[in-house]
């Protein structure tokens, strides 16, 4: 446990790489500095615990390390301990199987001499054509503190005790994401810079999913956290929700907008970090519409309806129609919103481009339902 919670402290002090050197001696390689490490007083032998569903190789022993830790990153999920094997040929390799990297994930070496003080990092590769995989980051004085990964794939990482340098084997491309089962959640809700809430969220081992209901105000991000803060998840938007209820960053994807405020059923998978949500309550929750850069008011007292009247007079340069405007929410993404039935003749959507046309001149109601999230066109007065 001293072990976990010293790398924790590590961890914060890689968000920092200006002050890096408060946090920790970094090991730049050099002989005098690369620890003396004997496998007969290091290694402790390993056996999964219940539930464990880590893929292990038959036939394989494996362990631990009293005083190195490989730390990994992946897909926002902050880990240490990884058990290893032996190389056959030479009991001083250490081989991590079977890693699913992905870009922007990283991994370092952490030596303890005491776990009572804080470690020593490396980020030494073995290999220096491992290159075109990673990055080695360095900090202000040009040690290196982390390798972080540029390619994505599955990889055997080869960690020599002898020299604390690490060769990467890229086993196999990724076909289908795998991602490490998340063992804790709490829900971060950011409201602004002095309301910021962290509620733990309970697990659900029948579907796999942390859940907890919450009140979450319209245009607060959402994100996801390890219970000790040091993993923050990345995610993926359920397709029901998305660009619906809420808006994610396809970049960084540790976040997600709330477009419509209320209070939710909070769902996220620990083995696919897919994000689910279902609001509670839709007939009272707040809505908000941007509609050709004026924001609407709701139509007879319906706060998710939102209506405006429109002119169509003829056709225009490119000879189409009125281009109705996409409706977009407080935050600026613009909703992902289906045509209703029985418009077919007014409307059309391009399937190229998204776009809605009004094909004919007159006078039009659009109506945008943000609880069904359904874009329903009829004309004014008919």
């Amino acid at each position: 446990m001293k072990k976990k919670v010293l790398s924790f402290v590590l961890a914060i002090c890689m968000l920092f790489p200006v002050v890096l050197a408060g946090c920790f001696f970094g090991g730049d390689g050099s002989a005098s500095q690369i620890p003396v490490v004997k496998n007969s007083e290091d290694l402790e032998a390993f056996s999964p615990s219940a539930g464990d569903d880590t893929e292990f190789l038959e036939g394989e022993t494996y362990y631990t390390s009293k005083s190195i830790d490989l730390v990994t990153e992946v897909n926002g999920n902050y880990t240490i301990d990884k058990p290893f094997t032996l190389d056959k040929n030479n009991e001083n390799k250490r081989i991590y199987h079977n890693i699913y990297f992905y870009v922007d994930d990283y991994f370092q070496i952490i030596y303890y001499k005491n776990i009572n003080q804080l470690g020593t990092v490396f980020a030494i590769l073995a290999d220096e054509s491992d290159k075109q995989y990673v990055d080695v980051k360095t900090s202000g004085n040009g040690t290196p503190y982390q390798i972080s990964i540029k390619e994505q794939g599955i990889y055997d990482l080869v960690f020599d005790i002898t020299t604390f340098a690490i060769d990467m084997v890229k086993v196999d491309d990724i076909t289908t994401p795998v991602y490490e089962t998340i063992r804790s959640c709490e829900l971060c809700v950011h409201v602004s810079a002095n309301n910021t809430t962290y509620t733990k969220m309970e697990y659900n081992s029948e579907t796999k999913e942390f859940y907890v209901q919450k009140t979450i105000p319209i245009n607060a991000s959402i994100g996801f956290f390890s219970s000790s803060h040091n993993g923050h998840y990345k995610m993926t938007i359920n397709d029901l929700v998305k660009d619906k209820l809420v808006y994610g960053d396809n970049v960084t994807r540790t976040q997600a907008i709330i477009h419509v405020g209320g209070t939710y059923n909070v769902y996220f998978n620990a083995k696919t970090y897919v994000l689910r949500l279902e609001l509670v309550n839709p007939d009272t929750a707040q809505y908000y519409c941007s509609y050709d850069g004026e924001v609407l008011s709701s139509a007879n007292e319906t706060p998710y309806l939102f209506e405006k009247i429109v002119e169509v007079s003829s056709q225009d340069v490119y000879g189409q129609y009125y281009a109705v405007p996409k409706p977009v929410s407080m935050f600026g993404s613009e909703y992902a919103l289906s045509k209703s039935d029985g418009n077919d003749t007014t409307i059309e959507f391009w399937t190229s481009s998204g776009r809605v046309y009004i094909k004919k001149a007159g006078t039009f109601v659009v109506s945008i339902n943000l609880k069904t999230f359904v874009l329903t066109i009829t004309e004014y007065g008919g």
